[in-house]
């Protein structure tokens, strides 16, 4: 606990209660500074920190508002103690663009709030999703505010968090598949990680190699990167055309491949137009190569992969391509029981993956779950996946022993844990 709220949540002011309470609040801790959360800016403020919630980010205004623009007292510290939330509701089986917005919105504010020195710190709304009223959830009554589900399942949104541990931490916004996109364009596509730098190849070419220092977002620890180039040498190595009409086709092609043929910008049209009455390009030409490097139409399977480094050595490696095989992933947050005043619980995270060990977003299939010998599933044995994930639940049953629970899914290995119980 670093802090109290003293106000009760998005209230107006209330001057007389509200002196009260703060005052409460320091007497029966006089160690920690007191705050409330508002909706309200330049608001009377009687605790030791203005805290509000700030919303202003829709997906292009600045990440944060000013403290000068918010609170009532420049003297007193600041903190956002919400952002995000209700402002893009994300499910974890929303198509990816969805997904990779509602990330990249943590993202920009994280890098505002960072940038503003005057400002304490801000609060994501919010950890998990959770269970609503009928008023403000979706057609379930679930909130999906999220950067992860119900059962602590991480959705993307979770990655610039991660990438904030001390773990080595890498994951692609982007399955890589062109069909998830609209066009087959495949917008922006970003990397997040805490290394240092992360080299990409697709079908075993090097393409490029981006570092840590490259990313747009300065004021982050670990800001995402930004991949921008799906070409590499090979128009180099492979098409006679000179090394002029290389490289303006390659500028061009990586950045219709972000832009899509429709939003075409006049500088790539520039180009093209350069390369028709210049360089002796047939247009037919032009169009063959683009769906030869960037389009990946027609023709073998495209394999992508991304190695993570941290001092000089490999750390970590994402490969992403066509599914061939469903893994069933099931972990539990521990899985030695005691029970003593009461039963112990456990909470088991369920994923359905390729082979590769890619989470599969739009594998809704049905799983069963099934508690053997001294331990007690928590809710349905037959349930359905969702955004490939779900949980469950096990519990003591007032019985020292063990326990196995059992997880599978038709076309998957079963996934089988193993508990211990004891009594203390």
């Amino acid at each position: 606990i670093i802090l109290w709220g003293v106000r009760i949540n998005e209230s107006p002011d209330d001057d007389a209660f509200y002196k009260r309470t703060n005052e409460m609040a320091h007497a029966l801790d006089p160690s920690r500074p007191t705050g409330g959360v508002r909706n309200i800016k330049k608001s009377h403020l009687y605790e030791d920190v203005y805290t509000y919630n700030d919303f202003v980010h829709d997906g292009k205004k600045h990440g944060v508002d000013k403290k000068s623009r918010v609170t009532s007292d420049m003297d007193k510290p600041y903190l956002v103690s919400e952002y995000n939330g209700h402002m893009f509701p994300t499910k974890a089986f929303d198509w990816e663009e969805k997904r990779a917005e509602h990330a990249m919105r943590h993202v920009r504010v994280l890098d505002a709030v960072a940038a503003e020195r005057d400002i304490c710190g801000s609060f994501g709304w919010c950890m998990f999703d959770y269970n609503t009223h009928k008023d403000f959830g979706s057609g379930d009554r679930i909130c999906y505010h999220g950067v992860t589900d119900m059962f602590r399942n991480a959705k993307l949104a979770a990655a610039p968090y991660a990438a904030a541990r001390k773990e080595i931490f890498l994951e692609i916004s982007s399955s890589m598949d062109i069909g998830e996109h609209p066009g087959c364009n495949r917008g922006e596509t970003y990397i997040f990680t805490n290394a240092d730098s992360v080299k990409m190849y697709k079908n075993d070419r090097f393409i490029k190699e981006y570092f840590a220092k490259d990313t747009p977002y300065k004021h982050m620890v670990h800001g995402p990167l930004v991949i921008d180039d799906y070409i590499g040498d090979a128009l180099d190595e492979e098409e006679d055309l000179s090394p002029d009409t290389r490289k303006l086709l390659k500028d061009a092609f990586n950045t219709v491949a972000r832009t899509g043929v429709s939003n075409i910008p006049p500088s790539v049209a520039l180009t093209a137009a350069r390369c028709v009455a210049l360089h002796g390009l047939k247009p037919q030409h032009g169009i063959d190569l683009y769906t030869k490097y960037i389009g990946d139409w027609g023709g073998e399977s495209t394999v992508y992969k991304f190695e993570a480094y941290k001092d000089g050595k490999l750390v970590k490696t994402v490969i992403k391509e066509p599914m061939h095989s469903l893994h069933l992933n099931a972990t539990a947050d521990h899985t030695l029981l005691k029970e003593g005043s009461t039963y112990d619980c456990a909470l088991i995270r369920i994923r359905m993956e390729d082979e590769n060990g890619n989470t599969l977003s739009f594998c809704n299939d049905p799983i069963q779950i099934k508690a053997t010998g001294d331990i007690e599933l928590i809710g349905p044995e037959l349930v359905a996946l969702q955004g490939g994930m779900y949980g469950a639940y096990v519990k003591t049953i007032g019985k020292e022993g063990a326990g196995t629970l059992t997880i599978s899914a038709e076309g998957a290995e079963p996934a089988t844990i193993a508990f211990i119980t004891r009594e203390v």
